[in-house]
């Protein structure tokens, strides 16, 4: 069976070649030739664990990549993987998507395929390229991904549920293709959801956004919790040993980030709007997310210093989340623009390499000022703490491991603000450093 996977990014990519590893002939096309080239030479262009080395293990065996469309025509399958970031307005752009679909019409011949979207869509969206393709001999499936970023490699080999949405779900025949293709987790007695488009559609919207409400809900409680002294890590452990609950996404923080989560939350609540519904608990999750990281500076860092112009900040962590090189709505770099914007130095650190150079380069494109005087990103963590007047933990890695006993001799003042809650406060506190998490005092 021979595979098309259109887009290179994070689910294009573990897509082509998780699809190569389970033994199909697939080829990934993106209209980025410099990725393209980088590809076909076995580099990856996204930092995740595993990726590379299997990248390659498969590439010019039976994976390869390339900017033409024309494997299209030889393909049974055709993946969509291509991005659907949101417009100005908060929707999901499904521009990229379209130009996507209008590209492989020219390629379909007469040959029947099964067009099969990855991508994160609005509902309604299946039926609409449905009617798009209409002519052509061409059926279209609903399968969205539910890969973390930082292990998407693993989770593609070891998913929770497989979704696939159809036009009509009796349909067995296309049921049957896709099985055979994810045949080796049927195998392994992975569940299989067997929808209408619609419900396989918010079906990955209603996941995403149930996800961060947790997120916006612990960090609601955090603030209450810091009124009155309670401890906010003992009222999550507490709350997920209820197997009602669950234990994930209950760590209060400076809020979350990505590329999922934000977009696929106001994604869904503007739906809600064009079906003149009220998304009430979907905006609340939205404005209490937006609203975290400037309280975390106003009611920890602001406070404790007064005025922070001058002040040195060595802030650990620049990703959104831990082991990856993603930026895209990072916490982490709202609260260094916040500590810029207040006149304050930070030096910024993050454990991988390519999220480090992918934060000087953003601030190279943004501002060339910016990384003067005001930002420094150093590729070592002694480095970053030498001289500052506070740290300040924005990523949830365990830098617990750390000798903070020898780090300590390194900073101005040695006073840590836990953005994360990651960090034993009592032996810190016993280190003779001054602490702030959320949801402590």
């Amino acid at each position: 069976m021979k595979i098309s996977v259109i887009g290179t990014g994070y689910v294009g990519l573990i897509q082509s070649v998780g699809l190569s590893k389970l033994g199909f002939e697939v080829t990934g096309i993106d209209i980025d030739e410099r990725k393209i080239k980088k590809l076909n030479s076995g580099i990856s262009t996204l930092h995740e664990e595993q990726l590379e080395e299997e990248l390659k293990l498969f590439i010019n065996e039976n994976l390869k990549f390339t900017s033409s469309y024309e494997s299209i025509n030889d393909s049974n399958i055709v993946f969509l993987c291509v991005g659907t970031p949101q417009d100005d307005f908060g929707n999901a752009d499904l521009k990229f998507l379209y130009s996507a679909v209008e590209s492989v019409k020219k390629y379909i011949g007469d040959k029947p395929k099964t067009v099969v979207i990855k991508s994160t869509v609005p509902v309604g969206t299946c039926r609409k390229i449905k009617e798009i393709l209409k002519d052509y001999p061409v059926e279209v499936i609903s399968n969205p991904e539910f890969l973390r970023e930082g292990i998407a490699f693993k989770d593609f080999f070891e998913p929770e549920r497989i979704v696939l949405g159809v036009e009509n779900p009796e349909n067995i025949e296309t049921i049957n293709l896709l099985k055979r293709v994810y045949n080796h987790f049927e195998k392994k007695g992975v569940p299989f959801v067997i929808s209408s488009w619609e419900t396989s559609e918010l079906i990955k919207y209603a996941s995403n956004a149930f996800l961060a409400t947790k997120i916006s809900f612990i960090n609601e409680i955090s603030k209450f919790s810091d009124i009155v002294g309670a401890d906010i890590k003992t009222v999550g452990k507490a709350m997920g040993m209820d197997d009602r609950i669950g234990p994930k996404f209950l760590n209060a923080g400076i809020g979350y980030g990505g590329s999922c989560f934000p977009k696929d939350v106001k994604a869904l609540g503007k739906q809600f709007e064009s079906f003149e519904l009220e998304s009430k608990l979907i905006n609340a999750t939205e404005s209490i997310n937006q609203t975290q990281t400037t309280w975390f500076f106003e009611n920890k860092i602001k406070k404790y210093y007064g005025d922070v112009s001058g002040k040195t900040f060595a802030v650990l962590g620049l990703a959104f989340k831990p082991f990856t090189d993603d930026l895209r709505e990072s916490k982490a770099i709202e609260l260094i623009n916040i500590l810029l914007k207040n006149g304050a130095i930070v030096k910024g650190f993050d454990y991988i390499e390519k999220a480090r150079e992918n934060t000087i380069n953003k601030y190279t494109l943004s501002d060339s000022k910016s990384l003067g005087y005001s930002l420094h990103i150093l590729d070592e963590l002694n480095d970053t703490l030498f001289n500052v007047d506070g740290i300040i933990i924005a990523t949830e890695y365990d830098f617990d491991k750390e000798n903070w006993s020898e780090l300590k001799n390194l900073v101005n003042n040695p006073v840590i603000f836990d953005g994360k809650n990651v960090m034993d406060s009592k032996t810190l506190k016993s280190l003779g450093y001054t602490y702030f998490g959320i949801g402590k005092n």
